[in-house]
């Protein structure tokens, strides 16, 4: 059984280090971007604005990226926590991925009625949230599959 946590932990840093490199691109993007919406958006609720975009996008991926490289070490190292912190995280990363195929399932259904409408320029596009969801929930299921089947309920830390 010890290939499948050795994957499952491989897996988990692949997603922390990808949700943290995602972090870090959007807030360098941000803090760049500061001085030219200051200028051409004067006397507007910039930092509100600002505090909104890190509450509801910055800090649950960090939050996500943090957990998964955490999740990481624990599938490695056989950490006696492992089995009820992968069925919590991983309800919640159900549910991430779902929404993201569902957004998916929405957007390629307004493509499609652009392009009816002689639009759909971006269409192609609609198929960008797939390519997060997806992963994410064949990740959610193995792990918490994986937490049923092959991590025991009471194990011995070991390391």
């Amino acid at each position: 059984m010890i290939w499948i946590r050795r994957c499952l932990a491989a897996a988990h840093l692949v997603v922390g280090v990808v949700l943290l490199l995602g972090f870090v691109s959007y807030a360098v993007l941000g803090v760049r971007g500061l001085p030219q919406l200051l200028t051409a958006a004067p006397g507007k609720h910039l930092p509100g604005t600002i505090l909104l975009a890190v509450a509801t996008v910055l800090l649950p991926e960090l939050a996500l990226g943090v957990a998964m490289l955490v999740l990481a070490r624990w599938l490695w190292l056989r950490d006696r926590r492992l089995r009820t912190a992968l069925l919590v995280t991983h309800s919640v990363v159900v549910v991430i991925g779902a929404l993201f195929i569902k957004w998916g399932f929405d957007a390629v259904a307004a493509a499609e009625r652009s392009a009816a409408r002689g639009g759909g320029l971006l269409s192609p596009a609609a198929f960008f949230p797939f390519l997060i969801g997806v992963p994410l929930l064949v990740l959610a299921l193995c792990s918490i599959a994986a937490a049923f089947w092959a991590i025991p309920r009471h194990q011995p830390q070991s390391r």
